[in-house]
């Protein structure tokens, strides 16, 4: 956010000063006569043009800079053997607020969750059981075909465009990914808190729960009713 607000500013300071430079410039070679109105709307359209490119070039050198800080973090995660999952969200179970966004690192001897402002750190020894579950949402719908019925219309004249920009159904799957992870506490109790992908179809529980699933030793929870 603030390298794009940082972004912004420049572009409006470098319009300002080119356009000022510019409008200056011509007029003072100005022989044709043209109104300073003119001469004020060339300036800065011109500045416009140059502060654009300018603001290009500075956003691609900060979204370079920002991939390279990514992978040479995702380089070292890999030598440590560290994984991090973002755009997740917790629905429940832990001391924070039900649909808070949270980032989970996971490495060999814990999985961390940052979230609410709080940093929750379990040993990995005090997993019991690492699941994950997948709500389906499938919504149909209709969707025309303009170039459709241009096209007909052209073979088979009205009729024809008519049958090609007959709306036709489209399904929209979105599935959404449950972590349920369940451990013993300090005090030797069963608990059980839920994670969930932030945005349909981002399988980030799923791949979390790939990932620790081989780490723990399942225990069932005996239950006596």
């Amino acid at each position: 956010m603030k390298n794009k607000q940082g972004g912004c500013m420049i572009f409006f300071i470098i319009w300002g000063v080119v356009a000022l430079i510019i409008g200056f410039a011509f007029n003072s070679i100005n022989k044709t006569g043209q109104s300073i109105g003119s001469i004020i709307a060339l300036s800065l359209v011109m500045g416009a043009l140059i502060a654009f490119v300018v603001f290009c070039f500075n956003m691609a050198i900060l979204t370079s800079k920002a991939k390279k800080v990514v992978r040479q973090q995702q380089q070292k995660d890999k030598v440590e053997g560290i994984s991090r999952y973002d755009s997740i969200i917790h629905i429940g179970g832990l001391n924070a607020p039900e649909n808070c966004k949270c980032t989970v690192v996971l490495n060999s001897s814990s999985l961390v969750i940052v979230c609410g402002g709080n940093e929750f750190t379990l040993n990995i020894a005090k997993v019991r059981n690492v699941d994950f579950q997948l709500d389906i949402d499938e919504k149909q719908y209709l969707k025309s075909s303009m170039a459709g019925g241009i096209a007909g219309a052209a073979l088979f004249g009205v009729s024809g465009a008519v049958i090609g920009a007959a709306p036709k159904t489209k399904t929209k799957r979105e599935v959404k990914c449950y972590a349920i992870i369940s451990y013993e506490d300090a005090q030797g109790a069963f608990r059980t808190f839920i994670l969930r992908d932030e945005v349909p179809n981002l399988s980030r529980c799923a791949k979390l729960v790939d990932t620790l699933k081989p780490m723990i030793k399942v225990q069932v929870n005996k239950v006596e009713l």
